[in-house]
């Protein structure tokens, strides 16, 4: 009996707990699906037509110096859901590089 009347006294309160509950959580989980992504670097000297949409040339570490070695990509960010490949697929060498935010041409 005494839960009921807990319950009809505090509806609101307890309302406005569960939405403000239920908001916090919902920025959390938009903030974590932002940062889910995979930055690949170019790390060949293979600069031959469609070299740069071939995926055996990238790799999550940066092993070379593409800011000084010419004209090729340094890196691209695949987001979550994608693979390397199918980002690549398809790609000639500038659109490769249109995609790669940090190059030297």
């Amino acid at each position: 009996m005494k839960i009921k009347q807990f319950l009809k006294t505090n509806v609101m309160a307890i309302a406005a707990l569960v939405l403000f509950t239920g908001s916090i959580m919902s920025f959390t989980l938009m903030e974590k699906k932002s940062v889910l992504a995979t930055t690949y670097f170019y790390n060949s000297a293979d600069i031959s037509a469609g070299a740069f949409a071939n995926p055996s040339h990238w790799n999550t570490t940066n092993a070379s110096d593409c800011e000084t070695d010419g004209e090729r990509p340094c890196s691209i960010v695949v987001p979550d859901g994608q693979t390397l490949g199918s980002v690549l697929a398809g790609k000639t060498n500038a659109q490769v590089l249109s995609m790669s935010p940090n190059r030297k041409p």
